[in-house]
């Protein structure tokens, strides 16, 4: 039988997994919102970038004369900068996913911690 304080201490321990728990699943929330939009703006922008590439005529890309040849007058640009853009969100869905992952593991490390403190 339980006296007091072990229940107390029981109800304490169940707390603080119940809390771990929450925040875990609330940071894969966080984490798959983040690839969620992410892909939305890579879809929205393939989609518009053809349109708004089309858009320019000759005359306003003379701020792009240093560009290479290879590029003027194709569709190619918008695909470059869909790509670019892509890779740059994939990068941020990932250091996003590893700061998640490392402040979990720091909380599992001040668990793990003060439980050796308590016995």
């Amino acid at each position: 039988m339980r006296n007091n304080e072990e229940r107390v201490a029981a109800v304490k321990r169940r707390s603080k997994d119940l809390e771990q728990k929450r925040k875990k699943n609330q940071g894969r929330m966080i984490c798959l919102s983040a690839i969620a939009s992410c892909l939305a703006l890579i879809v929205g922008i393939s989609l518009v970038m053809p349109d708004v590439a089309g858009d320019f005529s000759h005359d306003t890309i003379d701020n792009f004369a240093m560009t290479a040849s290879v590029f003027q007058g194709s569709g190619a640009m918008s695909y470059i900068i869909i790509g670019l853009l892509a890779f740059a969100l994939g990068v941020c869905v990932t250091i996003l996913c590893y700061q998640i992952n490392r402040s979990e593991y720091q909380e599992k490390a001040k668990k793990t911690q003060k439980e050796n403190d308590n016995d």
